[in-house]
């Protein structure tokens, strides 16, 4: 169905050579229902092929009628690239040139400004990511990432801290698997209220929550890019000599393979990297976790 300025016209038909008649297609059913109409009268009424005799000619002509006007354009090709030709002149050759490079396909390349959360991405298929920013798809909208954002703003709102973040990072999907049907959305946020306050981190006090760093480096690609990273909280770990660590919550499906692992922890790295960036902190001195909180699962780079 497509869009009509005024008005749509549905139509159907009983019989289209076949021995019994169709039946009305649920197709108009279900508009005609929805938009208060009446179905049409369901009488199919005679076969109009019943009496009809049609002839095939084997093999069939594909150009039928349109022969003689056909051949008579490929012969006027033909002599056409046969007859010598003029020299392009230098207005003609300019055109031409711009011809050949619109039809030249166009160098793509990452972005200059790539969330820290899609930079696998980028490493795992390179051409992939690209065409992927080039040409985006829709993505399906997913109870898990209602539920995910919930999660983090009740953490923000525990901690007590204002976020100092943009929208950037939330415009880039992190794969995690959608909420199964039938699961109470309420429950389930109340789980994940109850494994966080049985955590590690449940009696710490986080010194930043939603934080976002960009700092700037020379990708793979050879060119210059701006990583975003949104770092859900850092906290000063007294228990472990003052040392500072990165926790990036997850509500999503914990990875499966070690290789899965490794993927997901690039984000944490960049996170790294960057709070040395803007504190100068020593790399040594920082650790990253990932906490799948519906699993009450640990992931520590």
């Amino acid at each position: 169905v497509t869009r009509a300025r005024d008005h749509l016209l549905l139509s159907g038909s009983f019989w289209a050579g076949t021995s019994r008649p169709r039946e009305l297609s649920r197709f108009v059913l279900e508009i005609g229902e929805t938009l208060g109409i009446p179905a049409p009268d369901a009488d199919p009424g005679e076969d109009p092929y019943a009496d009809a005799v049609r002839v095939l000619n084997w093999p069939i002509d594909p150009l039928g009628a349109r022969r003689p006007a056909v051949e008579a354009a490929a012969a006027a090709v033909t002599r056409a690239l046969e007859a010598p030709r003029l020299p392009a002149d230098h207005e003609l050759a300019l055109l031409l040139a711009e011809r050949e490079e619109r039809q030249r396909p166009a160098a793509v390349a990452a972005p200059v400004r790539i969330p820290a959360s899609a930079y696998k991405d980028f490493v795992g298929d390179y051409a992939a990511a690209v065409a992927a920013v080039e040409r985006p798809l829709p993505e399906r909208p997913y109870a898990e990432t209602t539920l995910g954002t919930r999660f983090h703003a009740w953490v923000e709102r525990r901690a007590g801290i204002s976020a100092m973040s943009s929208l950037d990072d939330g415009l880039w999907p992190d794969g995690d698997a959608g909420e199964p049907e039938g699961r109470d959305p309420d429950a389930a946020f109340r789980r994940l209220v109850e494994t966080f306050e049985r955590s590690e981190w449940g009696s710490l006090r986080p010194i930043e929550v939603e934080t976002e760093i960009d700092f700037r480096h020379v990708g793979l690609d050879g060119n210059p890019h701006v990583v975003v990273c949104k770092l859900d909280a850092v906290y000063r770990r007294e228990d472990r000599g003052g040392r500072i660590e990165i926790v990036d919550w997850k509500t999503g499906r914990a990875p499966r393979t070690d290789a899965e692992s490794r993927d997901r922890m690039v984000q944490l790295e960049l996170y790294r990297r960057a709070y040395h960036e803007r504190h100068g902190v020593p790399l040594d001195e920082i650790d990253v976790a990932l906490f799948y909180v519906a699993e009450d699962r640990v992931i520590r780079g």
